[in-house]
């Protein structure tokens, strides 16, 4: 088990990377810190390994300060984002460097099969013999995740492990990260700023904003019921629409203390023909996406984003149309940005 126990990290800038973080990962969990650029999940993650010191709080492994331990005292693996590997290594010898560390001792047999595991998992298996310098960056990143999988280490930290690599790759690969977590155990934590990502791999998630915890819990909790209006613009592959609760007092029944109110795109249906309880509006943007569709309409001084099947209607730029939200799905917040939960009020 990890503790992050109120811990911080300021490199003497206006604010701390990280603000008394107050975590907790669970033995066997797989754990993402979701949140945009700056968020402080890189931060958190080198302090977990080692790399930072905290500023200030306290890091435990199943129990154990190991504020002050060095990296290689702490029996952390870790993905770069930023691959970080040798030019002169090739990529096979990349994969065993854990492997052969001093005291590892393992033998060549056992070196092999782990090698050939990790190299099969990630597709990079006929780019053994080569170096760096002769791969792809989405290749680099590959050979840098699998150098943090092809140990048994007490925690594994990824950094956005599939962020340069091609849509199919990645829908991919983050599905065998999951059953590689699952069926070595491995506690993991995982970094990025894609809810469509942490989303399909997390046991639970952490979201940071401005190097802040602002809520931790089961992804579906996430999206469901997110703690306050940062937490739900992060929580979806596309925004939450957020409308001036005022504004829509003729079209629905708003809670006392709403001041905004938040609607998911595909909880919002677009419509060629008026509607009581619609909203009034013009095709922005049509985008069709398979089997979906995106359309963004321009009401009032707000662009507002819908998500339907495609075989309900086609739309075309500057149509007028009418936006007709599900009100029973709407999402409440008071004037801090804090969720309200419209059965309490």
């Amino acid at each position: 088990m990890l503790l992050l126990d109120k811990v911080s990290k300021d490199f003497g800038g206006p604010r701390h990377a990280v603000s008394r973080l107050q975590i907790e990962c669970r033995d066997g969990e797989f754990l993402v810190l979701l949140g945009q650029s700056g968020a402080g999940k890189s931060t958190t993650l080198r302090l977990i390994a080692g790399i930072e010191s905290p500023t200030a709080g306290e890091i435990l492994f199943d129990g154990q300060r190991v504020t002050h331990l060095p990296p290689e005292q702490r029996d952390v693996a870790m993905a770069f984002e930023s691959y970080a590997l040798y030019p002169h290594l090739t990529v096979r010898e990349h994969l065993e460097f854990p492997l052969r560390a001093p005291g590892r001792k393992l033998p060549a047999s056992v070196i092999a099969e782990r090698v050939q595991r990790v190299a099969d998992l990630l597709e990079i298996g006929a780019l053994l013999a080569r170096r760096p310098t002769q791969l792809s960056g989405g290749q680099r990143q590959r050979v840098s995740l699998g150098r943090a999988l092809v140990r048994q280490a007490r925690f594994t930290l990824l950094d956005e492990p599939v962020a340069h690599l091609d849509a199919r790759l990645r829908h991919d690969l983050r599905g065998e990260l999951k059953r590689h977590q699952q069926a070595s155990g491995a506690t993991s934590i995982y970094a990025t700023p894609d809810f469509s990502e942490a989303a399909a791999v997390a046991d639970r998630i952490a979201v940071l904003v401005d190097g802040g915890l602002r809520q931790i819990d089961t992804p579906a909790n996430i999206y469901d019921r997110p703690a306050d209006v940062d937490v739900a613009l992060l929580a979806g592959d596309l925004r939450m629409n957020l409308f001036d609760a005022d504004t829509l007092v003729s079209l629905t029944t708003i809670s006392a203390g709403a001041r905004q109110v938040g609607m998911r795109p595909s909880e919002i249906r677009v419509l060629g023909r008026a509607l009581p309880s619609a909203l009034a509006g013009k095709v922005y943007v049509a985008e069709p996406m398979g089997y979906d569709q995106i359309v963004r309409v321009e009401t009032g001084d707000q662009i507002v984003t819908a998500r339907m099947p495609l075989d309900q209607e086609r739309f075309e730029i500057g149509q007028p149309v009418w936006l007709a939200p599900d009100w029973r799905r709407q999402h409440l917040f008071d004037a801090q940005g804090r969720r309200l939960d419209p059965a309490s009020n």
